[in-house]
């Protein structure tokens, strides 16, 4: 048996996504403007989708207050209108929160793009969905001439105009929902052939595109959402048939913000976990991974550099002495295995140092006699894999 009210199902999802996304957006602003300090372009889309959603949230709060979730003959004619007016408010912010958060994660993935096909994918992708995100816009907030007579055509004196076709507006929102799955999905499966030829260790490179494709999970969210679309050409008891739409349209909001803020928290869980000590000491599982291949000046935190427990970091020095007869009849070859296994180090070298094949490590030697000896270190750094 079909409840009565629907209200307090709908209030409860908006406080416990409100609270969600608020702390997620909280540790995201932390960390990029005071851990890492590289507040950009696409945290503040974030932060404008957090305040949108916000709002969002609040109206939708307040329609459950005068009659949303409940049937049309159960609320007070005085708050019918009230609650019709919270539910038309709700629509026009669910579809900006969207396009803000949606851009923001394109942006992000934009910032650790390196092959061009990535990047002109994720600008395709985005232009049509930001595109037909503005086209649903406006069609909504216009769908009805005045507007107010959305809210107002169920009391008993509603202004003179009229209202489209509302299949007309399900039609489109059912292109919305499959335009914003393609778009999840688009964003959630690049990760993987963005980060999979990095080198880091496998265990990282696969915590780091789940992390990254956790917005497939909002997908999941308006996957669900579609069976409930028809319910906007309902007129006979709007309020309450709209009840499963309006729950899982904020799940779906919520989760994309959600998912969004703790992707980029990474560096904050290096800080609390202790991992920005091994960094000061020479520990390659702290250094950061810096964006190469653009033409800006651009690095990015997102990902950092792991420890390679299948690799061997080996080196090999020899010494040389200038004078008479053959160089290689006075040549002595020293070669030396300096395993860095785990975390346990033999060598003072850096991964800064792997840019340069040799280095010079000794300087000229004074002479003491007439045949001066002029003797040069040098150390190769060999990179091998075990297996």
């Amino acid at each position: 048996m079909a409840p009565e009210s629907r209200g307090d199902q709908i209030k409860g999802v908006a406080i416990f996504f409100l609270a969600l996304t608020t702390f997620a957006s909280l540790l995201r602003v932390y960390c990029r403007a005071w851990v890492i300090k590289a507040f950009a372009v696409d945290d503040w889309l974030a932060a404008a989708a957090q305040i949108l959603y916000i709002c969002f949230s609040v109206f939708e709060i307040l329609g459950v207050h005068y009659g949303t979730g409940r049937h049309i003959g159960d609320i007070p004619v005085e708050d019918i209108s009230k609650a019709m007016q919270m539910w038309w408010t709700c629509e026009p912010l669910y579809v900006l929160t969207n396009m803000c958060i949606k851009a923001s994660i394109a942006l992000f993935l934009l910032r650790i793009c390196v092959h061009r096909a990535h990047v002109i994918t994720i600008w395709i992708v985005m232009g049509i969905t930001q595109v037909y995100s503005l086209f649903f816009f406006l069609l909504f907030i216009l769908q009805c001439r005045p507007t107010s007579l959305f809210w107002l055509r169920f009391t008993a004196n509603p202004p003179a105009g009229s209202c489209m076709n509302p299949d007309i507006a399900t039609g489109s929102a059912y292109g919305y929902s499959i335009m914003s799955c393609v778009t999840d999905w688009t964003l959630s499966i690049l990760p993987m052939f963005m980060v999979w030829n990095l080198q880091m260790s496998t265990r990282v490179k696969i915590s780091v595109i789940l992390v990254l494709a956790a917005g497939a999970i909002a997908s999941a969210a308006t996957i669900v959402r579609l069976p409930y679309l028809p319910t906007l050409a309902d007129t006979e008891d709007f309020l309450y048939s709209s009840s499963d739409l309006t729950i899982w349209s904020t799940v779906e909001t919520g989760l994309g913000i959600s998912t969004a803020g703790f992707a980029t928290l990474r560096p904050l869980l290096r800080a609390f976990l202790g991992g920005g000590s091994s960094a000061q000491t020479g520990d390659t599982s702290g250094r950061q991974w810096h964006r190469t291949g653009s033409g800006r000046n651009a690095t990015t935190d997102v990902f950092e550099m792991g420890d390679r427990p299948d690799e061997r970091l080996g080196h090999t020095v020899v010494v040389g002495r200038d004078g008479e007869g053959s160089a290689n009849d006075r040549k002595l070859n020293l070669e030396g295995q300096g395993a860095r296994d785990n975390g346990s180090e033999t060598s003072d070298l850096r991964v800064d140092d792997w840019n340069s094949s040799q280095s010079d490590l000794a300087a000229t030697r004074p002479a003491r006699s007439s045949n001066p000896w002029r003797i040069t270190v040098k150390k190769s750094i060999v990179q091998t894999r075990e297996g």
